[in-house]
């Protein structure tokens, strides 16, 4: 009876292990279609270094970055972080960057993009499913950034002119959650050396052994070393 007890474990076990073995192929190839929605490399323009990366905590996540060439050698570049985590969040990511990248097409300005934005995800997704989103258009000839903020964290502005970071402050709900939303825009004339970052909240809520996080002051803190040791944009 022992050993025929044994044997069935031991097949519930293959079972088991044939089951989490399909599942995780499944999960790396959801995490290669969602890696395959952002930009493998980085615009290439004269005067500035860009870059952006994306690491979800889990196999998936709801992370999300890209750029888009505008006319008259503008640049749009926009990051996303939708609620929840791991396959929740990630289907909503592949839904809202079909939408923005249709939207892309038409937008005139950026808060007219925000707008349809919002009001198209207010249609489409769940009543507890939203989107922070910051979004820049960068102005190449004339060195001009102008931003639109909805819930991400505030952007950071690193002046090389007197070495301090500060924060961009635009107030606005994330996208999804209320149509009637509006969204206003901050314009930075940037000047050499200075550096302008986007992130999500997850590395201002990356913790360390004893739950203490990161924090929004060490992140200004780490930015400001790093462009005072004018370090590049992919080691920023």
């Amino acid at each position: 009876a022992v050993q025929e007890q044994n044997r069935q474990l031991g097949e519930a076990q293959k079972i088991v292990e044939a089951h989490n073995a399909l599942l995780e192929k499944e999960l790396d190839t959801a995490r290669n279609m969602q890696m395959q929605l952002m930009p493998a490399t980085s615009p290439q323009i004269d005067g500035f270094d860009i870059a952006g990366i994306c690491r979800p905590a889990t196999h998936v996540g709801g992370d999300f970055f890209q750029y888009f060439p505008l006319p008259d050698g503008r640049l749009a570049l926009a990051m996303a972080d939708v609620t929840g985590h791991g396959m929740e969040a990630a289907i909503p990511t592949v839904l809202f960057s079909g939408i923005l990248d249709s939207q892309m097409e038409s937008a005139t300005t950026l808060q007219v993009l925000f707008n349809r934005l919002n009001r198209s995800l207010c249609r489409t997704l769940s009543r507890r499913t939203f989107v922070c989103v910051t979004m820049g258009e960068l102005d190449t000839n004339n060195r001009r950034l102008r931003v639109v903020n909805g819930g991400c964290p505030y952007p950071y502005h690193y002046a090389a002119a007197t070495g301090k970071v500060e924060e961009l402050r635009l107030d606005a709900f994330p996208l999804g959650l209320r149509p009637e939303s509006e969204y206003g825009v901050v314009e930075v004339d940037l000047q050499p050396g200075d550096r302008l970052v986007f992130c999500s909240d997850g590395i201002i809520e990356a913790e360390n052994g004893i739950e203490e996080m990161f924090g929004f002051e060490r992140t200004g803190e780490a930015i400001g070393r790093a462009a005072g040791d004018r370090v590049s944009a992919t080691d920023l």
